[in-house]
């Protein structure tokens, strides 16, 4: 196997643009010497403010186990450069075309791209699938249109749709009380203070349909499938069944899987990415077998 660690926009990082990403490449097999493989582009999760570990390489080694060549992205966060949207989705679009560029270098297929979200980046993979037609993702990324496209898309446990998560999270009348060491600021004054530092601006109901993943569905989406929680207090189930409801609406394909127990962020469910919640990744762990079920009947990779 080969690993590659890569600036993502030019020979070396610069402050515009931080972003970077780890290939793991499989070399050929001899007697498969001219056979491409598909490939997963990963963005893990971590508030927009960094990336966690638990949810790359873990997830790029399932992958790369199921007939993948895979892609790990860090994507521009809080902690390295300007996280409001679209950053994030630019790089995402930059990578999508960078696999497809050197797809005869790293024998993928390049009608084969999965993109695969794990909370905030789920929210960048389904920013890009809803919107890689109608956004401005592509000409921020300096790319022809159709090759930001992935040909499906894979998120668990997404964020999707800030106006829900906003709502359960300040349902509690202690969200109004100070927080300590925070100058006077309540908990509610510094979760609009995030929404605003991911969003660009305001948090207004407005600005965040704007940038909601669901409002922006239509029948231009690749195939789709996601995962989540009921119990998930991060990122409330009901975003999911809002964005399904809308993926049936355009008549996109896709396949959703809501387990009754398993909170948040248990990635891959494996040995790998196991802490003290035995009980909840023995709960959602199937969701990795019924993802590549649906990627083996979309045509992305073979069973």
């Amino acid at each position: 196997m080969i690993i590659e660690q890569h600036a993502l926009w030019a020979d070396d990082v610069t402050e515009e643009y931080p972003a970077t990403y780890t290939a793991y490449l499989a070399e050929p097999v001899p007697a498969r010497h001219d056979h491409l493989r598909p490939a997963v582009i990963i963005c893990g999760g971590g508030s927009f403010t960094n990336i966690s570990p638990h949810e790359q390489e873990p997830v790029a080694f399932e992958f790369l186990n199921r007939g993948f060549q895979a892609f790990v992205l860090n994507y521009v966060t809080s902690s390295t450069g300007d996280v409001s949207f679209p950053h994030p989705e630019a790089d995402l679009a930059k990578m999508v075309a960078c696999v497809r560029v050197n797809a005869k270098e790293w024998h993928v297929d390049p009608e084969c791209v999965v993109v695969v979200g794990f909370s905030a980046g789920g929210f960048i993979c389904a920013s890009l699938a809803a919107q890689w037609r109608s956004g401005s993702f592509a000409a921020l990324a300096g790319e022809r249109l159709e090759y930001t496209r992935p040909d499906a898309v894979v998120l668990a446990y997404p964020v999707l749709d800030f106006r829900i998560i906003r709502a359960e999270q300040t349902r509690d009348p202690r969200i109004d009380l100070r927080v300590p060491k925070t100058g006077g600021k309540t908990g509610r004054d510094l979760l609009n203070d995030y929404f605003a530092l991911v969003m660009g601006g305001e948090a207004t109901d407005e600005r965040m349909a704007e940038v909601c993943p669901t409002t922006h569905v239509s029948r231009d989406m690749p195939p789709t499938f996601v995962w989540g929680a009921a119990d998930d207090r991060t990122c409330p189930i009901a975003q999911v069944y809002d964005f399904a409801a809308a993926m049936a609406r355009e008549g996109v394909a896709h396949e959703v899987h809501v387990f009754d127990r398993g909170g948040h962020g248990l990635s891959v469910a494996n040995a790998n990415t196991r802490a003290d919640n035995a009980d909840e990744q023995r709960a959602v762990s199937a969701w990795v077998d019924l993802a590549f079920d649906f990627l083996v009947r979309q045509g992305i990779v073979e069973a």
